[in-house]
């Protein structure tokens, strides 16, 4: 038979001036609004061990059964947690550096949630690994909007809300899992300009433009690695393969440096230029400069180079010409022997936290050949 567990407070007075006992068979007479519908009584009768009080709770305790038409069949089953607002690389990307801030937005439906299923290898601000992010239904489904900064602690991070909801034996949860790299060096070895609010990306997937089935994971500090690709060997040194596009895949309020060293032999009058030849729905819009430091996207460049070096919120069709070439104006004029870092970046040279970006995104670039005679011969590779 059922068993009846009854508020003190609703049944203590109906049980004793019907019975007079609390502790022989006992029948109940229930009132009850089936889903908003017209009240229903209906007969509840105990056994002989009739109603008893739990000493703990003070809820009445009772064992019979149902009897008549108007008694309730079963209740509304509880709906499982979900989260309609989950972690993902719009949130946290999957690789990111030590001192890194990022915001991390979430909601769910449920009654309480928590940030367990996480694992930091050092502590993380706001982000507690015990206790209760939300302990409402209201709370939960309002949500959260949380800025991390990340401890000086490299290694594998898990970012994860798990949420429960009353009744229900299934935890909805939502995770984003996260390499956290060297902050401050930038990646690859390199002193980067410490830009608030925007970092390195040093890893990411670059692809040609015709598609996805052409993408490659690569080491995104070195020029070699993007505008040097070779699928028959190793990496062209700059210049790299002739008039090549690529897709640089760079994550939201972040930005590539790509490394490279101009030949001490690169012959005279050897030109080329950058071209911004393909946008993303979203990114309509992005920046290079090329410059003698990791990550400066100053808007002044440093002499001898020139405002030549760079390439301000640039729509498509936008260039950036660079060359070793003795006596041109016009163009950014590099030198034998030297290094330096080609810098992009998804937003404008005077607000670099204005990304267009609002997860991972990638422009076509293509690295155009003008002249000259120090391109690698038969590496023309137009994609």
């Amino acid at each position: 038979m059922p068993a009846l567990r009854l508020p003190a407070a609703a049944l203590l007075f109906t049980i004793a001036a019907a019975t007079g006992s609390a502790n022989a068979q006992t029948t109940l007479r229930l009132t009850w609004t089936p889903n908003g519908g017209s009240p229903k009584v209906c007969e509840y009768t105990t056994d002989a061990a009739g109603v008893s009080m739990d000493p703990t709770t003070g809820a009445l305790l009772a064992t019979g059964s149902f009897s008549g038409t108007d008694c309730p069949t079963g209740t509304t089953p509880v709906s499982d947690p979900s989260i309609s607002n989950g972690i993902d690389t719009n949130d946290i990307p999957a690789t990111t550096t030590t001192g890194a801030s990022h915001t991390i937005t979430w909601a769910a439906n449920a009654d309480s949630c928590t940030y367990a299923g996480s694992s930091t290898p050092g502590a993380v601000s706001n982000w507690p690994l015990t206790g209760n992010v939300c302990s409402s239904a209201a709370e939960c489904a309002t949500g959260k909007s949380v800025n991390v900064t990340l401890p000086n602690v490299t290694g594998s991070y898990r970012f994860q809300l798990s949420c429960n909801k009353v009744g229900s034996s299934v935890t909805a949860t939502s995770g984003q899992n996260v390499t956290v790299n060297q902050g401050g060096g930038g990646g690859g070895g390199d002193t980067c300009v410490n830009n608030a609010g925007i970092t390195r990306q040093t890893f990411g997937t670059v692809m040609y433009n015709a598609g996805i089935t052409t993408a490659r994971d690569v080491d995104m500090t070195l020029f070699e690695n993007v505008f040097g690709h070779n699928p028959d060997g190793a990496p062209r040194l700059f210049p790299g393969t002739t008039n090549i596009n690529q897709r640089v895949m760079i994550q939201r309020n972040q930005y590539v440096s790509l490394k490279f060293t101009v030949p001490a032999n690169f012959p005279n009058q050897t030109y080329g230029q950058f071209r911004f030849e393909e946008t993303q729905p979203q990114t309509l819009r992005m920046s290079w400069t090329i410059s003698k430091t990791c990550g400066d996207f100053s808007a002044t460049p440093t002499p001898p180079l020139t405002s030549h070096c760079i390439m301000n919120n640039g729509p498509v069709n936008s260039t950036l010409m660079w060359g070793y070439y003795l006596g041109a104006t016009t163009l950014c004029q590099l030198v034998p022997g030297e290094t330096y870092y080609f810098n992009i970046i998804h937003a404008p040279l005077g607000n670099l936290t204005n990304s267009y970006c609002s997860g991972t995104c990638g422009n076509t670039i293509q690295q155009q050949k003008l002249g000259g005679t120090g391109w690698p011969a038969g590496v023309d590779e137009v994609q």
